[in-house]
């Protein structure tokens, strides 16, 4: 036992008596293996509204927006926009802007 407390003592001593100052930082190794792909997380919580003021509005031939709106732009599922719509039986998908 006072063996073991007397190898205890001498350790701690010559640890503190190794205390200089800290020489440079020696060179960076090289990156290690790339690890096996994890598990995916659990979905986090819904975020807040955006304040972009846009909206995606969508309908059967023509769409429209709010009185507190303007339409900015009008995507067809086929062929090409005429105004604020499209041609018979085709989609028509439209980005609003608060005015």
């Amino acid at each position: 036992m006072k063996i073991e407390v007397g190898i205890m003592a001498l350790a701690s001593f010559l640890l503190v008596a190794c205390s200089g100052p800290q020489g440079p930082q020696g060179q960076a190794g090289p990156p290690g293996e790339k690890g096996a792909k994890g598990d995916q997380g659990p979905p986090g919580p819904a975020g807040s509204a955006g304040s972009a003021g846009l909206r995606i509005v969508s309908g059967e031939k023509t769409v429209n927006c709010s009185d507190d709106e303007v339409l900015v732009s009008v995507l067809c599922s086929a062929g090409a926009p005429d105004g604020a719509g499209c041609s018979a039986g085709v989609t028509a998908t439209g980005l609003c802007m608060r005015k």
